[in-house]
């Protein structure tokens, strides 16, 4: 499985493959999420407005695929700190992967201790 942070801050012991910054929310964002200063929804929509809208969902995909074709592996996975089924941005960049390449982004689940999406 190749691994692919999302997450703002990925921990030197994670064992990622890659980390994909440009998917990460912003610090502001993620204190103003955390802290409950917005609601969790209202930091999702910001997060597409701010972060997602400025990308290409083709692009992002052509890239992750290209990475994984690079690799001797057959899946990757995006990951950060949220537990499946909780609101989060990694869950809205897949859903924004489905929507702009017309696949399907299931749910991961815990793997040696990482939650991540499998694509």
């Amino acid at each position: 499985m190749l691994k692919i942070s999302v997450a703002l801050f990925t921990p030197q012991w994670a064992k990622v493959d890659a980390c994909f910054p440009f998917l990460n929310p912003t610090e502001q964002l993620l204190r103003e999420a955390k802290s409950g200063a917005i609601p969790i929804e209202e930091a999702m929509k910001k997060y597409q407005r701010e972060i997602l809208s400025k990308l290409s969902p083709i692009k992002i995909y052509k890239e992750l695929i290209e990475m994984l074709n690079k690799s001797n592996k057959q899946h990757f996975t995006l990951l950060c700190y949220e537990k499946p089924g909780e609101v989060c941005h990694r869950r809205v960049v897949a859903k924004w992967l489905e929507i702009g390449n017309s696949i399907s982004v299931p749910e991961y689940t815990v793997e040696n201790n990482q939650l991540s999406l499998t694509l």
